[in-house]
């Protein structure tokens, strides 16, 4: 019952927080959410064999839609949260074009989202990790009990995403007929 839930939450996530940031942050993240899906689906299809997961509805093998939407709802808070960051910290309106500084707001914005959804998602069994085959052995994590490796995975794909989602969020959300 419980995977029930938490898949069907997968499904509704991301018309709440595209609804969300609509009302209370005056921003409309389709395109952040679209480019993230991009991203969530590659991720998941590349990686597949290194998770068995416990959700029904799939679309590659065993890699469930659900876990796609945590992607897309995950890196677009990311990016939000590191421009958020950027901009008040370094007194700033928006991000300075080739400021490397930013990569550093990922990572940090990164360790605040995707490590404790990550946590989320293996303690309530939606996935559990097929150690047979990663062979962490960095170490856990304090206060999460995860692995070192998760945060060292995330670190650098905050290198390349957010760029990605940045520079394609625009794309889908202009008006076709402009």
């Amino acid at each position: 019952m419980k995977l029930a839930l938490l898949e069907a939450w997968g499904f509704l996530q991301v018309p709440v927080v595209w609804w969300l940031f609509r009302r209370y942050a005056r921003r409309d993240v389709t395109g952040e959410l679209t480019a993230a899906a991009i991203v969530g689906v590659m991720w998941e299809m590349a990686t597949e064999p290194l998770w068995d997961y416990n959700f029904r509805v799939t679309f590659y093998k065993d890699a469930p839609v659900a876990v796609v939407t945590g992607w897309m709802v995950m890196l677009t808070l990311i990016v939000f949260l590191a421009e958020k960051g950027y901009t008040r910290l370094l007194k700033k309106d928006r991000i300075a074009r080739g400021d490397k500084r930013i990569f550093l707001f990922d990572v940090a914005a990164a360790a605040l989202v995707a490590l404790p959804m990550e946590t989320a998602g293996a303690k309530l069994g939606v996935w559990s990790y097929r150690q047979d085959l990663l062979q962490w052995d960095w170490g856990l994590i304090p206060f999460f009990g995860m692995p070192w490796e998760i945060m060292a995975g995330y670190s650098l794909l905050m290198l390349i995403v957010p760029t990605f989602i940045r520079t394609w969020e625009g794309e889908f959300e202009r008006d076709p007929g402009r």
